[in-house]
């Protein structure tokens, strides 16, 4: 299975005059494994990026935003990490048949 990122779309109208920066998703081209998104403070300023795996895969659920990273590559390297860490595992087959 070939997995790739895909950036989020853009806004548009007056919903882009304060969007914030574009996550990222990724997927398989039907399950979506993880995802990036910036963390915004109370100003609307990214803070930095934080990833959250699961989704729709099987992949167990972690969400880092307790621990966020200076920019999206380092957040979809983690994210690229645990993912092939538990596929590779077959913690996501485990979670499927619990379900």
């Amino acid at each position: 299975m070939k997995m790739r990122w895909k950036r989020e779309k853009a806004e548009t109208g007056l919903s882009a005059v304060c969007a914030s920066p574009r996550g990222y998703k990724y997927h398989d081209g039907e399950k979506i494994y993880a995802t990036v998104s910036p963390l915004m403070n109370s100003k609307r300023s990214c803070v930095g990026w934080y990833w959250v795996a699961g989704w729709d895969s099987n992949v167990p659920t972690k969400n880092a935003c307790g621990s966020p990273c200076a920019t999206p590559e380092d957040a979809k390297a983690q994210a690229v990490k645990y993912v092939k860490h538990h596929l590779a595992n077959g913690q996501a087959q485990i979670s499927a048949e619990r379900r």
